[in-house]
C-alpha cells in the first residue's frame, strides 16, 4: 500500500533526523541559536502531538479490538505502550475531542 509506505518512510526520516539531532554538540552553539532551536524543537513537537492524536483517534474509532478479546481500546494501549489504563484512557479522549485540522 502506497499511503503505508510512504507513512513509514516519512517516519525513517524523523527516527534517523532525531538520531543526527542527539549527537550534535549542543553546547557549541551561540545562546541565540540555541533559543531558536528550542522553538523550532517545541513546534515540531506540537506537529507530533496533533499527527499522534489525529493517529490515535483514526484506530479507536475503527473496528474493536477483537484480536484482544473483550480488551477496551484503553486495556490494549496501556499493554501495547506500557502506561497505565488511566493514561491511555486520557490519550483516547483527549484524541476523540481534538477537532481535526488540516495541514
Amino acid at each position: 500500500m502506497s499511503t503505508n509506505n510512504d507513512i513509514l518512510s516519512a517516519l525513517d526520516g524523523i527516527e534517523e533526523g532525531l538520531r543526527t539531532l542527539a549527537r550534535q554538540p549542543l553546547e557549541q552553539l551561540r545562546p541565540v541559536d540555541q533559543r531558536a532551536l528550542l522553538l523550532r524543537v517545541e513546534e515540531a513537537e506540537k506537529q507530533m502531538a496533533v499527527f499522534d492524536r489525529r493517529l490515535l483517534r483514526t484506530l479507536v474509532t475503527g473496528p474493536k479490538p477483537v484480536q484482544f478479546g473483550d480488551s477496551s481500546w484503553a486495556d490494549v494501549l496501556a499493554r501495547r505502550l506500557r502506561i497505565s489504563v488511566g493514561e491511555a484512557q486520557r490519550r483516547i479522549t483527549e484524541a476523540l475531542h481534538d477537532e481535526p485540522r488540516s495541514a
